[in-house]
């Protein structure tokens, strides 16, 4: 199960929120641009997805040598889609009132680094499992919708994974939370900074200093 919960982990890890202000270089924004030519959000996952795993096994035999390689794949496929800022507002929850600007500020890029980095060692769970983004219920013309996914590997076992979107304001759909196998990871890692807070005393710099992503307990339903 382990296995099964990296590789989930892998194509789930950044996409918690829309890109709402996150700031990119020329070449990422151009290719987020590119992945909101189609309207459906469907569509969306499944280019997002195609594009991910197709460079997984591209530069396989690199990451195996360099992890590094890893956490670059996570970066440049996962940060254009991710407004990291709104993603760490809403870990902190009630205790981002008491933080400062400062501790706003390093607590997005100790959030954005941590998931980077923990959720690129999911890469090496991937090994060719067939993934599949489920049909929807017809054309979406709200702002909202959600994107049901499953996991199954050779032997039939399947982890399925719902993810939450949302328009921006230019219309493109963008990812503002996922559901792993019945577990909210939004709610997950609001309520692990909320114990990190009882255990460091309400210091929130304490916090931060020790903050490291928790990955949730997967069990096959």
């Amino acid at each position: 199960m382990k296995k099964y919960t990296g590789i989930c982990l892998l194509l789930i890890g950044g996409f918690l929120a829309g890109n709402r202000g996150w700031a990119v270089d020329a070449v990422q924004a151009s290719s987020a641009m590119a992945l909101q030519s189609s309207p459906q959000p469907q569509d969306f996952m499944q280019q997002v997805t195609n594009e991910l795993l197709l460079k997984i096994v591209e530069e396989r035999p690199h990451y195996k040598k360099d992890p590094q390689v890893l956490y670059h794949i996570v970066d440049e496929n996962i940060t254009p889609y991710v407004d990291f800022p709104m993603v760490a507002r809403r870990v902190m929850g009630q205790f981002y009132r008491q933080a400062s600007d400062a501790q706003r500020q390093r607590f997005v890029g100790v959030f954005k680094n941590s998931l980077v980095r923990t959720y690129g060692n999911g890469l090496s769970a991937y090994d060719h499992q067939t993934i599949n983004i489920l049909p929807g219920r017809g054309p979406q013309k709200g702002k909202t919708a959600t994107v049901q996914m499953e996991i199954v590997s050779s032997s039939g076992e399947s982890i399925p994974v719902t993810y939450e979107l949302q328009r921006n304001a230019a219309g493109a759909w963008m990812l503002e939370n996922v559901v792993l196998n019945g577990i909210n990871l939004g709610l997950t890692f609001r309520n692990q900074f909320t114990s990190d807070m009882e255990q460091y005393r309400n210091n929130i710099d304490s916090v931060i200093d020790h903050w490291v992503p928790e990955a949730p307990k997967v069990h096959q339903p």
